[in-house]
């Protein structure tokens, strides 16, 4: 069989734990010595600049944080100022509107008045025209029958006043 010291195994010499225990000791000693100080100072240099990166991601959350309510109240303002716009732009229309059809409807007065005095004016040449010739036809009748040259202007007198008679009676 095979002879195993477990009690010697699970427990380690004193004296080679002494000896690592004081070279522990010494690696301690030199690393807090030369490197705790740049290994602090890194350390601090990190931590300050993960407080810069939080405190500049902050500030970028809130300025996106004003950014977006500025943008929402510029939103909001344009959709009422656009409504604003439409609303004067129709009411203008409505006016522009009124003032064009106002207008056609007195350009349209001026024409039936201008057609009515022209048409009044072509009957009133007519009638004169018609009284001219009836006193003409009638002057000739009359010369024919009386044949008188002298008595022909007391005639054409008589003739006029009696067609205007007739045409005021009318």
């Amino acid at each position: 069989m095979i002879d195993v010291d477990i009690v010697g195994q699970l427990v380690p010499n004193p004296v080679t734990m002494i000896v690592q225990l004081c070279s522990t000791l010494v690696l301690f000693l030199m690393m807090r010595k030369f490197l705790w100080s740049s290994v602090k100072e890194f350390l601090a240099k990190r931590g300050e600049k993960m407080q810069e990166d939080l405190a500049a991601g902050e500030q970028a959350r809130q300025a996106a944080e004003s950014d977006r309510e500025a943008a929402a109240l510029q939103l909001k303002n344009a959709g009422s100022r656009s409504e604003e716009i439409v609303a004067a732009a129709v009411k203008e229309a409505g006016s522009r509107k009124e003032s064009i059809l106002a207008e056609a409807n007195k350009e349209a007065d001026m024409v039936r008045k201008k057609a009515r005095e022209q048409m009044q004016a072509e009957r009133d040449a007519m009638y004169s025209d018609m009284q001219r010739e009836m006193v003409e036809v009638a002057m000739a009748a009359a010369g024919k029958l009386l044949a008188k040259d002298s008595a022909e202007e007391l005639d054409e007198k008589a003739i006029d006043a009696f067609v205007k008679e007739a045409t005021d009676g009318e």
